[in-house]
């Protein structure tokens, strides 16, 4: 790429982020996200490395408008409604006219191809600083993206180990220098990343888990008797009810002819 082509498209991004921040596009805040992310995985792919940075920084800012916009009327008819019933027309205490934000397309698979690409190592630091710091703040918005990046970090750790062990394996021979691709402050900001994104992950699962342990549980009646021991008791049961009935009859039977005479 050209330096007056980079010059060009730097300043057009600066105006943009501008704009974004001041508020004044939010009706087509969700198409100019899908052409940041498409621009994105465009860079990523072609190896340039020199917008990536101002383009994460776009991005960030277009999700966190894209979100506000979303949920500022939300709020507002939500305190509007308070203290009334729910209006099963709209859906949501009264609220029509407002969106979720949802997660694009190919924002998923840009962020994992950020971190995987081997030409893209030297921006690392860039990808993860997005991760680590858009992905907790736009939660739960963001929450579908948490799994493939985890396993994602998993799988460049799994190779970055496997480098570091053949390089420091006994078989290899010392007088030739043998090439790796691994960086100790790599393997760092991986295991940084892997363990926010854990976190995450844990604590929306044990949210969900929580919730369903809060849910009461309905037993049938009569299940205490079901099963094998179930039907052992019950045929002890019965033997037991029938011995009882006959000692009666025999008792009566020898307390009857006394009676009579």
């Amino acid at each position: 790429m050209q330096p007056s082509n980079v010059s060009i498209q730097c300043s057009a991004i600066d105006l943009l982020q501008a704009t974004v921040a001041r508020g004044e596009i939010d009706a087509i805040m969700e198409d100019i996200e899908a052409i940041v992310v498409r621009k994105l995985f465009f860079c990523v792919h072609l190896g340039r490395l020199d917008l990536q940075n101002k383009l994460l920084h776009l991005l960030h800012s277009v999700i966190s408008s894209s979100i506000m916009h979303d949920e500022s009327p939300r709020q507002v008819n939500r305190e509007k409604q308070e203290g009334s019933a729910p209006n099963s027309a709209t859906g949501h205490d009264g609220d029509s006219t407002t969106r979720r934000y949802s997660v694009n397309s190919l924002l998923i698979q840009t962020l994992v191809d950020g971190i995987a690409v081997r030409t893209n190592r030297p921006v690392l630091q860039h990808w993860l600083d997005f991760l680590l710091m858009a992905v907790p703040q736009f939660q739960p918005a963001l929450q579908a993206v948490v799994g493939p990046l985890n396993d994602c970090i998993c799988r460049q750790l799994s190779a970055s180990l496997r480098d570091v062990l053949h390089a420091s394996s006994q078989g290899q021979s010392y007088t030739d220098d043998l090439p790796s691709f691994t960086t100790d402050t790599e393997m760092i900001m991986l295991l940084a990343g892997l363990e926010r994104m854990v976190s995450l992950s844990l604590a929306y699962t044990s949210e969900l888990i929580a919730s369903d342990d809060e849910t009461p549980t309905m037993e049938k009646p009569g299940s205490e008797n079901s099963g094998l021991l179930g039907m052992v008791s019950n045929v002890f049961g019965s033997d037991s009810t029938q011995q009882a009935s006959e000692d009666q009859l025999t008792v009566s039977f020898l307390v009857k002819p006394s009676v009579m005479f």
